[in-house]
């Protein structure tokens, strides 16, 4: 009777074994196409990634743990720098292990930034966090959402906001590397989608070859990325750049290489995400972030999806605000004006998060407090008819029956609300809207309303810089000088002016003091 019972037992536990080996292969499939098998190979990891993962086995963890442990010390002892080589030594440890990544993508732009005076200094860092994040978090990790989100949010917040006092310096630079890559705001999609996939295909297109061998006689790697940037030739080598007609098909192969070899984009998930929330401005970080956000989202679900989506309109709000820019290294000229094209895009974008996430209330206020900047934002702009429309939105969302339903009414009590506690964007876009109806006027004929709306926008430029008397506020959150902000406002009027005399009367416009 024993045997029998004991014949029985092996033979469930035989049957166990036999249902797990049947759904394991099922499961593994599944997990792996979630990215979800820390225990997979890591492929083509550096050697000492290798030679930890196989030789200390389950060891590794258990290292790691204790190196933790010194490294939440430091931490609180503020030895950043220190805790930078013991974070290495943990993500050598356990490149799966993606707190480590993102706890010291931070500690590098957040923390470690901070101490350093020169603003180069501090864009280093910055830089290193985010290619730390980009370039070896994602590549072990590339399923992890989490990753995504806080790769989307440095560009966001730290490069998109302004609570660095570096923080304009970081813009300028990113600007002009995204610059180094394409003219504009935008690459060209089109040719970068018939860039050739390598440098066979490229020798194969018509002059490529005598073009690399001219370069070559004169000494230049034809396939050095520094050719993308003009001030880095030599005079006989922009020479031949400029003469040759396949030098085009060079070029872009060479941007696209970069493109995702150092930026880790591509081509055409730029185009899709342009197509479907643009038009971007690429050399904005707002850009940036909302790409990441994208990218993360097929890896998302319950938290992660909330903030990866929450991110994703943040971004293009802001986009809203300063979506457009003016940029002119020559002249320091750095200026983020409105996109109003984005706002049908945002308006959208809100409306599918609220249905997407129910119990979410934050997404409801996040809208109405939108629709309300938006609305002042639009009647600054001259565009009264989009600002009632955004208004009646405004009421059928948050009904408000004892408030004045006229537009001129509610753009003067959320101005007046908010006169000395405007945000940098805010005022920026504000003080553009005024010199934008300033210009207006200017080419209806209309000298003395032009006149009173241009002073009235030089005052509040004065009384936001007057409130900022400490030199760090004033350097962080400060605006442009008002002539290089009326210059982009006559720009911009003289674009949409129908009548040649429009546009004359805005040449004539005095000159900003």
């Amino acid at each position: 009777m024993r045997k029998i019972a004991v014949i029985g037992w092996v033979l469930v536990v035989a049957a166990g074994f036999g249902g797990a080996a049947h759904f394991n292969q099922r499961l593994t499939a599944e997990r792996a196409r979630l990215r979800l098998v820390p225990a997979d190979p890591l492929e083509n990891s550096p050697p000492l990634v290798a030679f930890t993962t196989v030789a200390l086995g389950g060891f590794r963890g258990l290292l790691a743990d204790l190196l933790w442990l010194r490294a939440n010390q430091l931490q609180e002892d503020g030895q950043y720098f220190e805790l930078v080589q013991l974070a290495d030594w943990i993500a050598k440890l356990e490149p799966r292990f993606t707190t480590v990544w993102a706890f010291q993508s931070w500690n590098m732009a957040y923390n470690i930034s901070v101490l350093l005076d020169r603003p180069q200094d501090r864009w280093r860092w910055v830089r290193h966090g985010i290619s730390l994040l980009r370039d070896e978090g994602l590549r072990y990790n590339p399923g992890s959402a989490s990753l995504y989100r806080e790769l989307a949010w440095l560009f966001y917040h730290k490069l998109g906001g302004d609570s660095d006092q570096a923080q304009l310096f970081y813009k300028k630079a990113w600007a002009a590397e995204m610059a180094g890559l394409f003219d504009g705001p935008q690459p060209d999609y089109a040719r970068w989608q018939a860039v050739a996939a390598s440098r066979a295909a490229l020798l194969q297109r018509p002059g490529v070859a005598a073009c690399l061998a001219q370069m070559r006689e004169l000494g230049q790697d034809p396939f050095d990325a520094g050719l993308l940037v003009a001030s880095n030739r030599s005079a006989a080598v922009s020479a031949v750049l400029d003469r040759t007609p396949a030098a085009r098909d060079v070029l872009d192969y060479l941007r696209v290489q970069r493109l995702r070899e150092e930026y880790r984009m591509e081509p055409r998930a730029m185009q899709q995400v342009d197509a479907a929330y643009g038009p971007l401005d690429w050399r904005l970080p707002q850009a940036h972030a909302l790409y990441w956000a994208v990218q993360g989202q097929p890896f998302a679900t319950g938290f992660d999806a909330v903030t990866l989506d929450r991110q994703i309109f943040q971004a293009l709000a802001d986009g809203l605000y300063k979506g457009r820019l003016f940029f002119n290294p020559e002249e320091d000229a750095f200026i983020p004006s409105p996109n109003f094209d984005l706002l049908p895009r945002v308006n959208r974008l809100y409306e599918e998060s609220i249905r997407a996430h129910p119990g979410e209330s934050t997404f409801l206020t996040a809208r109405a407090n939108f629709l309300r900047q938006a609305i002042a934002l639009l009647y600054l702009y001259h565009r009264d008819q989009e600002a009632a429309d955004v208004l009646a939105q405004l009421r059928r969302l948050v009904p408000e029956p004892g408030e004045a339903a006229a537009l001129d009414a509610f753009v003067y009590k959320e101005l007046a609300a908010k006169a000395d506690a405007l945000s940098q964007d805010e005022a920026l876009a504000q003080i553009e809207g005024m010199a934008y109806q300033s210009a207006l006027w200017l080419v209806a004929g209309e000298r003395e309303h032009a006149a009173g709306m241009d002073q009235l926008a030089r005052q509040i430029w004065k009384r936001y810089m007057d409130q900022r008397t400490d030199p760090d506020s004033r350097e962080r959150t400060g605006l442009p000088p008002y002539g290089q902000i009326r210059r982009q406002a006559l720009d911009r009027a003289r674009t949409s002016a129908k009548s040649a005399a429009g546009r004359a009367r805005l040449d004539a416009a005095p000159a900003p003091y």
